[in-house]
């Protein structure tokens, strides 16, 4: 097909227009089928970069989450010893302002 000069091409065009219609269908069937398979590829090769881009995501997701919880755990902690303090130290307060109050009565 190299080399064609005006002449063959035009010879060429007028012999597939000749040509059966059947021949033509099937042509245009197998560009249609090629051209499909061409973008379902392309479809497939989408989602897996997607789903490859969720799967990372998801990840870093649930790594955060998890350093998110620890952190809480520890804080939860140290809040309750707070508490356990503030309570021991609201005890002796109250202990020793009973003992205040006793000594102002008598």
């Amino acid at each position: 097909m190299t080399n064609m000069n005006t002449s063959e091409i035009l010879k060429a065009i007028d012999h597939a227009a000749g040509m059966n219609d059947r021949w033509l269908f099937l042509a245009a069937f197998c560009l249609l089928l090629l051209g499909g398979g061409i973008v379902i590829y392309w479809l497939v090769r989408q989602l897996q970069i997607v789903l490859a881009d969720h799967k990372e995501l998801r990840e870093a997701h649930h790594n955060a989450l998890a350093q998110i919880i620890e952190k809480q755990s520890e804080t939860s902690l140290k809040l309750a010893v707070c508490i356990d303090h503030n309570t021991a130290a609201l005890n002796e307060c109250a202990f020793e302002l009973r003992r205040f109050q006793e000594r102002k009565e008598a």
